[in-house]
């Protein structure tokens, strides 16, 4: 058998090729089935401004099909505290994400500086 046959072939849609990609996480069933809405929320500590940042972020992110990412993302900051591995405060347009910052990818709060969102999540 090829290498070829056991991958996704170079000359499908983009859309195909990240449905597959993001279908094949390898990560626990607990992170794989987690209620993302749910986990956030109780994340959120904040009053009414912060509330509404997660639902402006997650109406993005769900807009973008990226709900596997972030169970991902929350699985490996997981996995990093567990293991005492140590990851930068933030990079990038990344620390425009007030739910990056919740589940401690990075250590910027972008709500205390301001910094929007669509920043990160640009078409």
């Amino acid at each position: 058998m090829c290498i070829r046959d056991r991958y996704i072939p170079l000359d499908v849609d983009e859309k195909t090729f990240d449905g597959v990609c993001q279908s094949e996480w390898f990560m626990p069933d607990q992170y794989k089935e987690l209620d993302v809405v749910a986990h956030l929320y109780n994340l959120c500590k904040g009053g009414d401004e912060h509330f509404h940042r997660v639902n402006e972020e997650l109406a993005e992110f769900e807009r973008r099909g990226l709900f596997n990412l972030l169970r991902y993302m929350i699985y490996l900051v997981d996995f990093m505290r567990e293991n005492n591995i140590i990851w930068g405060v933030g990079r990038g347009s990344s620390v425009a994400s007030y739910i990056l910052y919740l589940i401690n990818v990075h250590k910027i709060d972008s709500i205390k500086y301001n910094l929007d969102w669509r920043e990160f999540l640009r078409d």
